[in-house]
C-alpha cells in the first residue's frame, strides 16, 4: 500500500494508537492517531502527510453534491436561483480604512497647496467612516433580503461519492443540471431518486436535512439578529452590527460544506461579533485614526515643520497595525463566546473544514501574518482547544 505514492508501513500499538510511517528521499513523517492526531518529521514528506490529513478533515475523504433548498411555506425555492455574488460583498473595513487613506492623502496635497479646510469639511471627514458604512449595509441588507433564513427553512440534499469515484461524480453532475427547470419540492425529490437509483450515478450514500435556522437560534436565545443566506461559491461567513443594524451573512458553499452543528458554531460566532461590537469598535478606531491624522497634517506637522509624507505614511501604518490588531482579538472573543452555546469540536470542525487549504499553507510556509485582519488559523484551534 501507499500514500501519496510513497510506501509506508502500518502497526498497531496497545490496540489504541495506529502509526502510519512514510520515508523516501525526499524526507520522512510519521502519523500517529489515537483520541487525538499527531503528525511529526521533516522535509517535503511531513508537509504532504499535513496536506492529506487536512484534506480529508476538510472534505471527510469523500466528493459531495449539495443540494440546496430554501422552503418559505408552502413555496420551495433553489438557492442557485438567488442572485449569484463572486466575492463576500461585507469589505466594511477594507471599505473605510481605503477612505481615510484617500481623504489623508487629499488633506496632505490641500496643506501642500496652502489650503485652509472649514470647520464643516473637517467635521464631515471625521464622520465619513462612521456614515458611510451604515448607509452601505443598509443596502446591503435590501439587496440580499430574499434570503432571509428567519422565515425560511434550508432543505440540503447530499449525494456523496468516493474519492476515486470520479465516473459517476461526473454523471451525476451532468443528470443534476436538468434540475433547473423543476420548481415543486416533490418533483425534484423524484427526480433526485431517479439518480440514486441509477447504477451509473449512485452514490455512496444519500442524505436530507431539514435545517430551521430560527429554531435553532431561538433554542439558544438569539432572536434580534438577521440571519441571510446568499448564493456564492466561496465558504465563508460575515456580520455586521452597527447602531440599528445588526445581521448574518452564510455563503450556500458554507451551508454545503458543514453540518447543522458546525453551522450553528459559525453562527453563534458571528453573533459573538455583533454581541461584543466589534464592527463598531473597529469604525470608532477608523474615525479615531482620521481625527489624528486631521490634527497631524493641518496643525501639527506646519506648526513644528516637520516633514509631512514620513509622518503621515508611519501614522498610516501604526492606525492599520492598531486596527488589524484589535480585529485579532476580536475573532478570539467570538470564538470564546460562541463556545458558551456549543461544543468546541463542532466549533473547531468547522474552523478545518471552511480553512484547511488555508492552514495547510500556514503550517507548510510559517509565514508572518502582520497585515492580516485574522489571527492564525492554528493559533484559533489552539485556543478553542483550550477553552473548557
Amino acid at each position: 500500500m501507499s500514500v501519496i505514492g510513497i510506501p509506508y508501513i502500518e502497526r498497531e500499538i496497545n490496540n489504541d494508537v495506529t502509526r502510519l510511517i512514510v520515508s523516501n528521499e525526499h524526507g520522512n513523517a510519521e502519523l500517529s492517531i489515537n483520541h487525538e492526531i499527531r503528525i511529526k518529521g521533516h522535509d517535503k514528506v511531513k508537509v504532504l502527510l499535513n496536506a492529506l490529513v487536512l484534506r480529508y478533515l476538510g472534505t471527510n475523504g469523500a466528493r459531495k453534491i449539495t443540494v440546496l433548498l430554501l422552503r418559505r411555506g408552502n413555496r420551495v425555492y433553489r438557492v442557485n436561483d438567488l442572485p449569484r455574488m463572486r466575492s463576500l460583498p461585507v469589505g466594511l473595513i477594507g471599505l473605510v480604512i481605503l477612505l481615510i487613506m484617500i481623504i489623508s492623502i487629499v488633506i496632505t496635497i490641500l496643506r501642500i497647496m496652502n489650503v485652509i479646510l472649514s470647520m464643516h469639511i473637517i467635521i464631515l471627514m471625521l464622520l465619513s467612516p462612521l456614515i458611510i458604512p451604515i448607509i452601505y449595509s443598509y443596502i446591503l441588507q435590501l439587496k440580499i433580503r430574499w434570503g432571509n433564513l428567519r422565515n425560511s427553512e434550508i432543505i440540503k440534499i447530499t449525494l456523496e461519492y468516493g474519492e476515486f469515484d470520479e465516473q459517476r461524480f461526473n454523471e451525476a453532475l451532468r443528470f443534476l443540471s436538468r434540475i433547473e427547470n423543476i420548481k415543486s419540492l416533490t418533483e425534484i425529490r423524484r427526480f433526485i431518486m431517479t439518480l440514486v437509483n441509477n447504477p451509473g450515478t449512485k452514490p455512496q450514500a444519500y442524505n436530507e436535512e431539514v435545517i430551521s435556522i430560527s429554531s435553532i437560534l431561538d433554542k439558544l436565545g438569539v432572536k434580534k439578529y438577521g440571519i441571510y443566506l446568499i448564493n456564492m461559491d466561496q465558504c465563508n461567513a460575515a456580520s455586521i452590527g452597527l447602531p440599528g443594524i445588526n445581521y448574518v451573512i452564510l455563503t450556500s458553499r458554507l451551508v454545503s460544506c458543514l453540518n447543522s452543528d458546525e453551522l450553528t458554531a459559525v453562527i453563534m460566532h458571528e453573533v459573538g461579533h455583533i454581541v461584543h461590537g466589534d464592527s463598531a469598535k473597529a469604525l470608532f478606531l477608523i474615525s479615531l485614526s482620521q481625527l489624528v491624522n486631521i490634527a497631524l497634517i493641518t496643525y501639527i506637522i506646519p506648526l513644528m515643520s516637520l516633514p509631512a509624507i514620513p509622518i503621515l505614511i508611519g501614522a498610516l501604518f501604526m492606525e492599520l497595525f492598531m486596527i488589524l490588531l484589535t480585529m485579532r482579538f476580536s475573532e478570539y472573543s467570538a470564538d470564546k463566546y460562541a463556545m458558551k452555546f456549543i461544543p468546541g469540536k463542532d466549533l473547531a470542525m468547522a474552523l478545518i473544514k471552511v480553512t484547511w487549504k488555508e492552514l495547510h499553507q500556514e503550517l507548510a510556509s510559517k509565514r508572518s501574518r502582520v497585515l492580516s485582519s485574522h489571527p492564525s488559523v492554528s493559533g484559533r484551534l489552539i485556543r478553542i482547544a483550550s477553552i473548557k
